[in-house]
């Protein structure tokens, strides 16, 4: 049996700012860069029937499924400009990363709702998201994997020092 007699946490500062700039790399690049990458454009959705995508300069064929999410690239762009990552360290501590996914269709509404659940003309549930809002999932997926690595990763670099 293991027991901790005595244990002590020492340069607290040191150590928040060590998990929030891992944090920070998550977001910045696992996520904003490579994860909504392979969302949108790598990934290969499940999608019901054979559309005219819009663009079609970029796809003058139909497509059919599975097939991708980005079409003119708004929605994929939207979520990736919107990223905003906020540091509370100085203020009570904490971080936040946040992306709003705002691009509008002809009538002006955001859409991204639509393709996540498979409503209005977009037939088929593409829910990018769930990857990372889902908390009962997220350790078991690439994005909390990726998280876990950068925190990891980071905390070994401090205890070598």
């Amino acid at each position: 049996m293991l027991r901790i007699v005595n244990a002590k946490v020492t340069n607290a500062q040191k150590l928040e700012s060590t998990i929030i700039a891992a944090f920070k790399q998550w977001a910045d690049k696992d996520i904003n860069e490579d994860h909504w990458r392979y969302q949108f454009l790598e990934r290969e959705w499940p999608y019901a029937g054979t559309t005219q995508r819009k663009n079609k300069k970029k796809y003058p064929e139909p497509v059919g499924n599975p097939r991708n999410i980005e079409d003119w690239g708004d929605l994929y762009q939207s979520g990736v400009d919107s990223y905003e990552f906020s540091d509370f360290s100085l203020v009570g501590g904490g971080a936040k990363a946040y992306w709003h996914w705002n691009a509008t269709n002809r009538s002006g509404q955001e859409y991204a709702w639509y393709v996540h659940e498979g409503q209005g003309t977009n037939r088929s549930k593409r829910p990018f998201t769930d990857d990372i809002s889902i908390a009962s999932s997220f350790w078991q997926k690439a994005p909390g994997q990726a998280l876990k690595m950068q925190m990891e990763t980071a905390l070994a670099r401090l205890n070598a020092n």
